[in-house]
């Protein structure tokens, strides 16, 4: 007996214990390689597939409808269309093995294939695999695919693609086979990477010409996505030139408009006509008490040239909250020169270089966290002269109306503040003592949740990059692993620290994400994330402000301090930031001219309900089209 219970404990160790899913899955593979028991036949291009309507049912709808309605004929060969027999052969193997060798030969006939048989995890797989694998030669392909077949991922990946290689795009052949709705989609779209309208109206002729019996009706439609008033006059007389040489049935219309009438008719700039800066508020402590001479500037600073200019300023208010969205800034609350809080709402476009009053909060408040989420201005907590704050509320800027939002669980100031999707984090923080936690709050449930943390600090600065969250510097308490590695020198105040943490979505630190420390200890700086790379701008400790930069990218070793600093006076420090989208030099000096000018506002047809012939390039077309 115990020679057998041995015997039987080495094979048992030797064969191991398989799941039902296993023999299953072997089982089908086998008696599909042995072609047997199979009851139905797949014809594709001549071929012959035998295979098992039980596993075709169970994984594509379109077959199991198909075998129900003929569910009283049996091993009957069923005909595919538009499906190509290597396309079949490694679609069936991957259903019977879970092989799927994919090539960029072979994943686009797969990806139609599994779309029009209805097989989910077929056409998840292989769409996965063309998001990876996205080219200039195979976006517009890959986006006509997504398009007409309906995949979400597929399309916003190759969507995000075009739109950022729109104009050498617009010059290729493939360009020309995409579908109507296809072309609209872009078109219309203010995220297309082109530094000057004349790019649209080139690719939407284009796609007309390449086929014009057929769409020359679409022209006039078409034309409506072009955002005629952001063109230069040079670039109207082109285009009011090139219509009448070829399509004299139509007419531009026109109107006398200003700077900020043309970009009001235009809807807004391409995201290729601005580049993303930095705008920082400066505080001057030692300003004159004269309120009528009195001005915050603003200081903007392109990543992209490493250099810093002024933007027009605002009547002098400190420690307001500020952010952005696009290309407006918005600042809110603050002290006048009196020291008395405001409950204003100031804001600056970019677009026209202009400040304007918006409804004002509905109470006053000063050195408060204010962030964009969601199209709100979120201003949170803060102090008045009443004292540190506990109340919220948000600015609905597309109904120009403040809402009131759940309360903060602790009254807080200076905590450092960040948005990570859609929800805000206060981290830190200070009322009558340094707070040691966080607040997270969920601005799709208007809840606070509260989360502990092992020291106490405040005046950190923190930016949310992918899935978390970097906060540096700040004064700290009970430092523990907040200040490993940080090197406190003789003169500096105790707590101001050179260190840095990353959070989790969770609210969790993270100490294994290695943050090298800062080049001199900071509390109030302002960090800003731009293209993968970290900079923290200005800051202080008690002995004095600072007006120098730096950048990092996470995972290098150092920070690199910036060659240009910040262009403020003596007396004066920077006490909050934010990025900006500002035009491009040509199109805002476009936009900023206050004197009328042309701009082409539409097309209206000359000859209405009658048939116009013109050659173009040899070819005689015929048009008619109804009035206007």
């Amino acid at each position: 007996m115990d020679f057998l219970r041995n015997s039987d404990e080495e094979d048992g160790a030797e064969k191991g214990l398989q799941s039902h899913e296993t023999y299953l899955c072997q089982g089908l593979k086998q008696l599909y390689e042995a072609q047997q028991l199979c009851d139905v036949t797949l014809g594709v291009e001549g071929r012959s597939f035998p295979c098992h309507r039980m596993l075709l049912a169970s994984v594509s709808p379109y077959f199991r409808e198909l075998f129900i309605q003929s569910s009283g004929s049996q091993n009957k060969e069923i005909q595919l269309e538009d499906i190509t027999a290597s396309t079949l052969h490694i679609l069936l193997d991957y259903l019977y093995t879970e092989e799927l060798p994919l090539t960029a030969e072979t994943a686009q006939d797969l990806f139609t294939a599994a779309s029009k048989l209805q097989i989910v995890p077929l056409k998840e797989t292989v769409g996965r695999y063309l998001e990876m694998n996205i080219s200039m030669s195979n976006c517009l392909r890959l986006y006509g695919l997504a398009h007409q077949h309906n995949h979400h991922p597929l399309l916003q990946a190759a969507s995000h693609y075009i739109k950022q290689h729109f104009g050498p795009l617009s010059k290729k052949d493939s360009f020309l086979g995409l579908e109507h709705d296809a072309l609209v989609n872009l078109i219309s779209s203010d995220s297309l990477e082109v530094s000057s309208e004349m790019t649209i109206y080139q690719a939407v002729r284009n796609w007309v010409e390449s086929a014009t019996a057929v769409r020359l009706p679409l022209f006039k439609q078409l034309l409506g996505h072009v955002r005629f008033p952001l063109l230069t006059h040079e670039e109207l007389i082109g285009v009011q030139a090139d219509i009448a040489e070829y399509y004299r049935h139509m007419r531009l219309k026109w109107k006398d408009l200003d700077g900020a009438g043309r970009l009001l008719e235009s809807k807004g700039l391409r995201k290729g006509m601005y580049d993303e800066c930095f705008v920082c508020v400066e505080v001057n402590e030692n300003r004159i008490q004269d309120e009528d001479v009195t001005e915050s500037y603003l200081h903007c600073f392109d990543p992209h040239t490493e250099k810093w200019e002024k933007l027009p300023p605002l009547r002098y208010l400190s420690y307001s909250g500020c952010t952005s969205m696009d290309c407006k800034l918005y600042l809110s609350g603050g002290q006048k020169d009196n020291c008395t809080f405001v409950d204003t709402l100031y804001e600056y476009s970019a677009l026209t270089s202009r400040w304007s009053q918006l409804p004002s909060m509905t109470i006053s408040r000063a050195i408060h966290p204010f962030l964009a989420c969601n199209k709100k201005l979120y201003a949170l907590g803060g102090c008045n002269d009443v004292g540190p704050l506990t109340s919220a509320e948000a600015f609905n800027v597309s109904q120009n109306v403040w809402v009131p939002v759940a309360s903060l669980p602790i009254a807080l100031m200076y905590p450092a503040s960040a948005v990570l999707k859609h929800k805000i984090y206060l981290i830190g923080g200070k009322a009558s003592r340094s707070y040691r936690g966080l607040l997270i709050y969920d601005t799709v449930s208007n809840w606070w949740t509260e989360v502990p943390m092992e020291f106490a600090c405040h005046g950190a600065a923190a930016v949310s990059v992918g899935a978390g969250i970097y906060v540096f510097g700040g004064y700290a308490e009970e430092r523990g692993n907040f200040l490993v590695n940080s090197v406190m020198a003789a003169e500096e105040i105790p707590g101001c620290t050179k260190g840095g943490f990353y959070l989790c979505e969770n609210g969790r630190v993270n100490w294994e994400v290695n943050i090298p420390e800062l080049p001199v200890a900071l509390a109030f700086a302002c960090a800003i994330e731009w293209q993968g790379k970290i900079y923290l701008l200005a800051g202080k400790d008690e002995n004095r402000s600072y007006n120098t930069s730096y950048a990092w990218v996470p995972e290098d070793r150092n920070w690199t301090q910036c060659p240009e600093e910040i262009p403020v006076t003596n007396e004066a420090k920077i006490f909050s930031s934010t990025t900006l989208k500002i035009p491009k030099k040509p199109i805002r000096y476009l936009l900023l001219e206050t004197s009328p000018t042309s701009a082409v506002i539409g097309v209206d047809n000359v000859k209405k309900s009658h048939p116009s012939s013109f050659t173009r390039d040899g070819c005689s077309l015929n048009c008619c089209w109804g009035g206007s």
